[in-house]
């Protein structure tokens, strides 16, 4: 009856009310032995930073209005929710707040998964506080040794099949965060920065010029290119050129990857400045320099400028050059400089030993895969596509982190041989313990280093399927019906979640994935706490209540950035108003 409805509708009381319910009721509880079709959903872990912004809301709103359509369609729903616990900012987190050093490994571990589900808390509260309600009885965390257990047993098996693989090779290398670092954690943004002319001495007085960014890596300069359709460097091929502040002599060969109009069409290569220098090298066997340390300052092979910072050598290099007369030009210039998506600082490359997974040599497959999952909207599939058939490099998943899934490898310090423990051992952490080789005999060494947090989330699809322990509720859930995403997370999540259970399964994850765009501030830029431009869903819940961000979310278009605008929000809480009183004229 309308006299049970109040006249107003009061979103601070009757959202609680109907929060408390759903969860009372359980709702959202999958069974596995009903008779219904199964429609089960992959949903994004969330990094636990302790704070949903509005992107997050908006994938979980989606989420929620699938669930609970399905269900209404007599769908049995697989709806559970995971946390992306591992990782960078985590660590620096528990430096600042819990004062504890890496160097203390078991000690620091515990730290940040106290952190940790400190931060879980609050996001429950959150999504809670929205209207989503995921299985919870389904949660899984990737921080635990039952998650540790499965990670490492894909592991096992990529190893088995030969795809795992041990070597010194130039990284992205993070120098602020101390670890490699995978490409696809790398961003580009846009920055000005001088470009110097230096001349490179020729037999005879003469001088080679070029144009670098980078002079600090001068002392690492192992060839100089020139393309072969360049006219003005025509017998120049086959000729050496003294590298600056050296008595060391380069050979200059043709290549058509220079490009012309960058400088004076000449190029430096150094090891290493950027992944055209890596190639370089390879292809035309060059001597490797290794100029930067892990540490971020010039090693000893740089000469008198070993144990300089980057900014140090560069300013003593080129003062060192302007005294050589060896500078004849400088002009400022913008460029796009690449930086770790976590921190934003400049990446490097490094030479160093890390672990790698063969991803190259599953590129074909992977696209066929890919042509037969049903992509919401259709044309991020070619941006799918696009990222998979550039990919020139393997993945690099080994970190030198602490808070992160163990690897579970020994190496015999004697023969080198890669020790494997037993799949019934599992999870094993191999820092903690030595053991026997069982080729020579020697003292097999843990490998200290974590996995990429993205070889955690890259298995999500198998987790909540109970791969492989439980064979009936992995045949009715497996491969699951929706992924959720991101667009930003195409090249990451999407590709190595579909390469990994590929590899591991033959088949394909799942069988839609639904992209959501960027939310963005009123401003028109991306959110972020550095511009000030962020809005947290507690502050327009408290404004207009949940279920007007809920209709907000509901009109925004798949795959497209979008402006938070408040009057958008401001509209749903009207229209609920309207419906509201709607209601209370039907009662009557």
């Amino acid at each position: 009856m309308a006299e049970n409805m109040p006249k107003h509708y009061k979103p601070k009381e009757i959202e609680p009310k109907w929060q408390r319910e759903w969860l009372k009721q359980e709702i959202y509880r999958f069974n596995v032995h009903s008779d219904r079709k199964t429609y089960s959903i992959d949903t994004p872990p969330p990094f636990t930073s302790g704070k949903l912004h509005l992107g997050h809301i908006l994938n979980f709103l989606w989420i929620d209005f699938v669930a609970r359509y399905k269900r209404m369609m007599d769908y049995e729903v697989l709806c559970p929710q995971g946390w992306d616990c591992q990782g960078l900012p985590t660590e620096l987190k528990v430096e600042e707040n819990y004062h504890i050093t890496k160097d203390k490994r078991e000690e620091f571990r515990l730290a940040c998964m106290d952190w940790t589900d400190k931060q879980i808390e609050r996001m429950k509260e959150q999504m809670t506080m929205v209207g989503y309600i995921p299985d919870w009885s389904k949660e899984y965390r990737t921080m635990t040794p039952e998650y540790w257990r499965d990670v490492q047993r894909s592991l096992l098996e990529f190893y088995k099949q030969g795809m795992i693989y041990k070597k010194d090779h130039p990284v992205h290398f993070c120098l602020s965060c101390g670890t490699a670092i995978a490409k696809a954690e790398i961003e580009y943004v846009a920055r000005k920065t001088t470009l110097n002319y230096v001349k490179f001495p020729l037999e005879g007085g003469d001088y080679l010029k070029i144009a670098t960014t980078r002079p600090e890596l001068i002392l690492a300069c192992v060839a100089i290119a020139i393309n072969p359709t360049d006219e003005r460097y025509n017998g120049f091929a086959g000729k050496e050129a003294i590298v600056p502040l050296t008595t060391r002599s380069v050979k200059i060969f043709e290549s058509e990857a220079v490009d012309m109009e960058f400088g004076t069409g000449a190029v430096m290569i150094c090891t290493f400045g950027d992944e055209q220098d890596v190639k370089w090298v390879y292809d035309q066997n060059l001597d490797i320099i290794k100029a930067i340390d892990e540490h971020g300052r010039l090693t000893s092979e740089c000469g008198p400028y070993g144990g300089l910072s980057i900014k140090e050598a560069r300013e003593k290099i080129m003062d060192d050059l302007k005294k050589e007369n060896l500078v004849y030009k400088q002009e400022t210039i913008s460029q796009n400089v690449g930086v770790h998506e976590r921190c934003k600082n400049p990446v490097e490359f490094i030479l160093t030993s890390q672990w790698f997974i063969d991803i190259r040599s599953s590129k074909d497959k992977i696209l066929e895969l890919n042509s037969s999952i049903n992509w919401v909207p259709e044309h991020m599939s070619k941006r799918f596509d696009e990222w998979v058939r550039n990919l020139d490099w393997d993945w690099v998943f080994s970190r030198q982190r602490i808070f992160g899934t163990p690897f579970p490898f020994w190496i015999c310090k004697n023969c080198d041989k890669i020790i494997l423990p037993d799949e019934e051992e599992l999870p094993v952490d191999p820092a903690l313990e030595e053991r026997k080789c069982s080729k020579c005999g020697s003292i097999a060494e843990g490998v200290g280093d974590v996995c990429d947090c993205w070889i955690d989330s890259s298995i999500t699809p198998l987790i909540i399927s109970k791969w492989p322990s439980d064979t009936v509720y992995f045949k009715k859930t497996y491969p699951n019906t929706l992924r959720p995403q991101g667009h930003d997370i195409i090249r990451t999540w999407a590709f190595y979640t579909i390469f990994r259970c590929f590899v591991l399964t033959g088949k394909s994850p799942f069988t839609d994935i639904l992209v959501n765009g960027m939310i963005l501030g009123p401003d028109g830029k991306k959110m972020s706490k550095s511009l000030g431009n962020v809005i947290e869903p507690n502050e327009l819940i408290d404004r207009y209540g949940a279920d007007s961000i809920r209709q907000w979310a509901a009109s925004v278009v798949p795959g497209k950035d979008t402006v938070l605008l408040d009057k958008d929000i401001e509209y749903g809480a009207k229209f609920l108003t309207k419906f509201w009183n709607s209601a209370r004229f039907v009662e009557m």
